[in-house]
């Protein structure tokens, strides 16, 4: 088998993939929140979610749990709060130091790996996170604190286990469950949590059709596909790993931005993005490990 056909090889591709989708999601949807809160997108992208990812599930014959259902229900639950967890760290801390604080989160998960479950992770690891987080503090001028309290340091850091939580829970239900079987079930169940944590009768009408197409991009191209590719990535390289290829969101989300919303970007930005890009070149280059067991079903 071919270099570029190896599993390491594709989990770092799928990894990359879900990091584009997130990033350009992050910069339509952030035109949206005038009008409908964080909670409100968080739900609607659930509700978008299991309704594409749900049928398809079903009509490719892979929706079967295999007994995983508490586990589903608790990324469901995780699923739910990451993205609510992560919208308040950015309006208490401001948009950089609450961006940057989700990124503790592949720290997390080689702490996890290292300490609880004794895996090997190498200095070098090790210092391709640390690389990447300095790069998306640049990115995100982490520095600029618009307003410190203890409730948005305890949102920035429940974000970031919360990260850690589904890159763990996906790489260990993605040695028996397919991707596309642990994301359905996944945003159905958190779905469930926000039928009843925001009733859905008082969502907001009247927005414009132009509100509606963002919404639904957000659901489907920033919500189920990139979690798709991400939980892919997860069967075939460890979370460690994905986790530090996926700082590679707020570079693309940055770039996205400067495109699509004429946001420059000041040259610290540009070297905290070719900081991040270096230390995810340099995982996949030295550091990433092929699964050892056969790849089943869908992703």
């Amino acid at each position: 088998m071919s270099h570029a056909f190896r599993p390491a090889t594709a989990g770092v591709l799928f990894a990359l993939t879900a990091a584009a989708l997130y990033g350009v999601s992050g910069a339509i949807a952030a035109d949206v929140f005038d009008e409908v809160s964080p909670a409100r997108v968080s739900q609607i992208r659930a509700f978008i979610a299991a309704g594409v990812l749900v049928p398809y599930a079903w009509s490719r014959g892979v929706l079967n749990p295999h007994g995983q259902l508490r586990l589903l229900a608790l990324l469901g639950l995780n699923l739910a709060l990451v993205g609510l967890t992560f919208y308040w760290a950015l309006d208490r801390l401001g948009v950089g130091p609450g961006a940057t604080m989700q990124f503790l989160g592949p720290f997390m998960v080689l702490a996890y790996m290292a300490l609880v479950q004794g895996r090997p992770v190498g200095r070098f690891t090790w210092g391709a996170a640390a690389l990447a987080l300095l790069g998306v503090g640049l990115i995100t001028e982490a520095w600029a604190f618009d307003d410190l309290d203890a409730l948005g340091l305890a949102s920035g850091i429940t974000t970031a286990a919360l990260f850690a939580g589904y890159f763990l829970l996906g790489e260990h239900l993605g040695k028996t469950l397919p991707a596309l079987t642990m994301i359905a079930w996944g945003f159905l169940f958190a779905s469930v949590f926000w039928v009843i944590v925001l009733p859905v009768w008082s969502f907001p009408g009247g927005l414009s059709g132009s509100v509606w197409a963002k919404l639904v991009w957000v659901g489907i191209g920033g919500t189920a596909l990139p979690f798709l590719a991400q939980f892919a990535a997860l069967r075939r390289v460890a979370s460690g790993i994905v986790g530090v290829v996926a700082t590679a969101e707020p570079v693309i989300a940055a770039a996205a931005a400067w495109v699509i919303l004429d946001q420059s970007l000041s040259a610290l930005q540009i070297l905290g993005g070719l900081i991040v890009v270096l230390a995810v070149a340099a995982v996949h280059r030295w550091t990433v490990v092929d699964v050892e067991q056969p790849l089943d079903g869908v992703f």
